[in-house]
């Protein structure tokens, strides 16, 4: 259903009262993702030895690609009992360790790389791969320009139409909403490619939302 523009007209008190919106497209430059090795054994010191070997190959392979050091940072560590149901009772099965890394990569293209290579050195979990732009305060301050001329234009009509004398200083100003939308994938679990996986980022949607009040006579 097609949702009309939001307008107010008050002849009595003199005011007018529209909102503006506009949405600008803008390139990431950025890619965050969530990496993890998960290793599995019945004795919980050799898995979490396993874990590490896998974890530091991983990270090795990430600072080889040229991922910062400072931009791999661990968000989680896990260490979870397994048991398996048998004939109605609970059997311990071992221990699962699971160490999730969030990798920010700065150059872009080269994620299907990065992610490939990742595989390769032990990673077994990928999930959650967000495109961002590291600045994107510009681009809505761009697109918060655009949606007040846009108020400001519906002002004008409704003034015009109304009979009314549009006073241009507006009465106020409220931002009602703005939204950073990223490209987002989430992939719970990826095999290493022949060639490099081919990652499309998209392109990030910044809206601007303001309600205005004009004064009018």
């Amino acid at each position: 259903m097609y949702s009309y523009p939001y307008y107010r007209t008050n002849t009595t008190s003199g005011t007018i009262t529209v909102t503006g919106e506009h949405t600008l497209y803008v390139d990431p430059n950025q890619a965050v993702v969530s990496i993890g090795v998960v290793t599995k054994d019945e004795d919980l010191e050799m898995a979490q030895n396993e874990n590490k070997q896998q974890s530091d190959k991983v990270i090795q392979s990430l600072l080889n690609n040229g991922v910062a050091k400072e931009d791999i940072q661990t968000s989680t560590y896990q260490v979870v009992p397994q048991y398996n149901y048998e004939d109605g009772k609970q059997v311990f099965t071992g221990y699962e360790v699971r160490q999730v890394y969030r990798v920010t990569i700065q150059e872009i293209e080269k994620v299907g790389t990065i992610l490939d290579d990742s595989l390769k050195s032990g990673a077994n979990r990928i999930e959650n791969i967000q495109f961002v732009n590291s600045n994107p305060i510009e681009t809505y301050q761009q697109a918060l320009a655009i949606a007040y001329h846009k108020a400001y234009q519906k002002a004008l009509t409704l003034a015009s139409q109304s009979g009314q004398q549009l006073n241009h200083l507006p009465k106020s100003i409220v931002e009602q909403s703005n939204s950073n939308s990223p490209p987002f994938m989430n992939t719970a679990f990826l095999k290493a490619a022949d060639e490099s996986t081919a990652i499309q980022p998209g392109q990030i949607a910044v809206t601007a939302i303001i309600l205005v009040e004009f004064r009018a006579n």
